[in-house]
């Protein structure tokens, strides 16, 4: 759970920097919490994609999140 906040800290500091047409990738373990991760960076990417390298092993829970296409800051969504 520590990672996935870390990986959501990471997310909403790229979507205050990054310029438009932005890139953005994160390396997290899968577990169900990265739900909210995945909604936050579908609204401010244009593409995002679940990533595993052939280095990675297949029993492995590694999960790389790449996020492509930064749309630009949007206002956020009521309850954020």
């Amino acid at each position: 759970i520590r990672t996935m906040h870390l990986c959501e800290v990471a997310a909403d500091f790229a979507i205050s920097v990054l310029k438009p047409g932005g890139h953005f990738l994160a390396k997290t373990f899968q577990g169900g919490t990265e739900n909210d991760l995945l909604a936050l960076l579908k609204r401010n990417f244009r593409t995002v994609h679940h990533v595993k390298p052939p280095a990675s092993r297949d029993a492995s829970v590694e999960l790389f999140i790449l996020a492509k296409d930064f749309k630009g800051r949007q206002e956020p969504a009521e309850g954020e």
